[in-house]
């Protein structure tokens, strides 16, 4: 039973010893902290103007208008597409079997 007590008895003496150092060391940094609090280390910096900001002016800047001129391509994808027919029509057409011809029979 001695050696029981003895150790519940250290580990007592143990905590209270590292409490009352822990308790100790904030005490002392906090007391050279609040010494120091009123040193100024850099000189005060003038308040900066407040900021007029126009909301029409900063759309423009963010989402300029884009004024894109299309007719150019529009005429290319027209063209495109008549040659597409054409080409399709000829086709077509190769595969329209030619009349038959008698000779010396003229058709006009």
């Amino acid at each position: 039973m001695g050696m029981v007590f003895k150790t519940i008895l250290a580990f007592c003496v143990g905590w209270g010893v590292l409490y009352a150092a822990q308790h100790y060391w904030l005490a002392a940094i906090t007391a050279q902290v609040s010494e120091n609090s009123g040193l100024s280390l850099a000189p005060p910096v003038p308040v900066a103007p407040a900021i007029e900001i126009d909301p029409e002016k900063m759309r423009q800047a963010i989402n300029p208008p884009v004024n894109i001129d299309t007719r150019k391509y529009e005429r290319l994808a027209i063209d495109s597409m008549m040659r597409d027919v054409e080409r399709q029509s000829r086709n077509a057409l190769s595969h329209v079997p030619v009349p038959s011809s008698l000779p010396g029979l003229h058709r006009h």
